[in-house]
């Protein structure tokens, strides 16, 4: 199937790439102009990869404030829309860097708005993401340490039983227990487990 005129100029529009110098106005960033022409297409691979509003408002705004801050610094022939996509990359990991849902393909989130976008994909992972949110929040405190210590920040057995000074044993207890209460909340959805 060939694309229409449309899907050409629109795809042509979000592959042109400007650079910092293609904004200055008397070797000042017009940043007004940045974000008009690059809002629509952040915002875009913000919502691919987020469902919070407020947060995707959040993480639009910031970028483009990174962008301004660090301005002076970066080389006039810096590609704008690849730098704010990095930023907003690196903005979306340091949000959510508890959530792997989010980190596993964020290399390649900025495929998403120009590709075949996966909705069935995207809204299973919010809804796994959203069951394993509302089980956290239900933990007894110990439990929600040790959780998040091995599932998301990466901390050995060992780590996590030095750091809440308790033995190794309960706390691979707790996690075999915490696994198996994870897995049939899953399924109750029909959700595999893991997957």
């Amino acid at each position: 199937m060939s694309e229409s005129t449309f899907d050409k100029e629109f795809r042509s529009k979000l592959n042109s790439n400007g650079k910092i110098a293609d904004f200055e106005e008397e070797n000042i960033l017009d940043i007004e102009k940045v974000i008009e022409k690059y809002n629509n297409y952040i915002y875009t691979i913000l919502k691919n990869a987020i469902t919070n509003q407020e947060d995707i408002e959040e993480i639009l705004s910031d970028v483009f404030i990174v962008l301004w801050k660090n301005y002076y610094k970066l080389d006039k022939s810096t590609n704008v829309k690849a730098y704010l996509i990095g930023v907003a990359k690196n903005l979306i990991k340091k949000k959510y860097r508890d959530y792997n849902y989010i980190t596993e393909n964020i290399d390649d989130i900025e495929n998403t708005t120009n590709s075949h976008i996966d909705i069935e994909g995207l809204i299973e992972e919010n809804e796994k993401s959203e069951i394993i949110s509302i089980f956290i929040d239900n933990m007894k405190e110990e439990e929600k340490q040790i959780f998040t210590m091995f599932y998301y920040k990466g901390n050995k057995v060992k780590e996590i039983a030095k750091i809440l000074k308790i033995s190794e044993t309960k706390v691979k207890v707790s996690l075999h227990r915490l696994r198996k209460q994870v897995k049939k909340k899953f399924k109750e959805r029909g959700y595999d487990y893991g997957k």
